[in-house]
């Protein structure tokens, strides 16, 4: 059977440790607590769709260190469809290295190892599972070349594309045309167009401007101001669920993966909004990157019971 949703991205070993402030220059700190998690913008991307009920396959590459098979292990465990991730010899699986402060921000450093080593011909050897899928997801921590070539393979096969532009960065006005859903927060946003954004009002005018370029429909991820949904047919506001945050290392991941699922199961964009915000939301109370990503079941009464909150106040 065919995926619904094929992710072309990266997998990671996260390795956390939690501190009381980030070193500044020269400086050395005690952290508190230390673990070790799955990550990955990619993986973790696949396994919050898969999670919340899409039918998932991913096209990447690992290392065949001792972190490979952790990683592939991960994505198995919630079936996640690996055929297409390779193993390339005498190469280290990429790592992620993130600082996080106690009130659950968190600073990261990516080394990509056999991340980098995803290739267009690869994409190309794939181009059957990307004809097939009902949607294609990608993010830019693979080389630029390797994600053009998985959104020109989907368009020619009338396959929409949802891309999370993380991390942050100039992307051409040719990738843009191609893209059907963008996902951007704050900082991305700006990157893209230019224009600054700290509120609502300032998101709204850079998801237009998105949209001159090309895109079809803008998330604009605000935090804590909110969501900012934009197309041609509608713009509206989704305000965030008021929750106690422990660690976003994956909330955008998270988010992404639950905007693909919606997309797929045949949600409108208002409905697909409404779900991934809860799902950022319940991701940023727990740590770790894939551990934190909640299960379909969770994420529905998380939103019953933020419903009933609502209307009894």
């Amino acid at each position: 059977m065919s995926a619904q949703i094929v992710v072309v991205g990266s997998l990671n070993m996260d390795m956390v440790v939690s501190l009381n402030h980030r070193p500044k220059r020269g400086e050395t700190v005690l952290g508190s607590h230390f673990f070790m998690n799955a990550g990955g913008k990619g993986a973790n991307q696949a396994v919050a769709a898969r999670k919340l009920g899409a039918t998932v396959a991913m096209i990447g590459k690992l290392g065949t260190d001792i972190f490979a098979d952790q990683l592939l292990a991960s994505l198995d465990q919630v079936g996640v469809e690996c055929n297409a991730i390779e193993k390339i010899p005498e190469q280290v699986t990429g790592v992620a290295f993130v600082t996080l402060d106690p009130d659950g921000d968190n600073s990261i450093v990516v080394a990509p190892g056999a991340n980098l080593l995803l290739t267009p011909e690869d994409i190309r050897r794939q181009e059957q599972l990307i004809k097939q899928a009902k949607l294609l997801m990608v993010q830019l921590e693979v080389p630029m070349e390797t994600v053009m070539e998985s959104i020109a393979i989907a368009k020619r096969h009338n396959v929409p594309v949802l891309l999370d532009p993380a991390p942050a960065q100039h992307l051409s006005a040719e990738l843009l045309s191609m893209v059907d859903y963008i996902v951007p927060n704050e900082t991305e946003i700006a990157q893209l167009t230019g224009i600054q954004v700290f509120d609502q009002v300032t998101a709204k005018l850079a998801a237009v401007e998105l949209l001159r370029k090309g895109v079809s429909t803008v998330f604009a991820k605000l935090g804590e101001k909110g969501l900012v949904v934009v197309n041609s047919n509608s713009t509206f506001v989704v305000e965030s669920y008021k929750v106690n945050a422990v660690d976003s290392t994956a909330a955008g991941d998270a988010f992404a993966g639950a905007v693909g699922a919606a997309i797929v199961s045949g949600k409108d964009n208002w409905t697909a909004a409404k779900f991934a915000s809860a799902i950022g939301a319940i991701t940023v109370t727990r740590k770790g990157a894939q551990a934190s990503i909640p299960s379909l079941d969770e994420a529905e009464n998380f939103i019953k019971q933020e419903a009933h909150r609502g209307t009894s106040l």
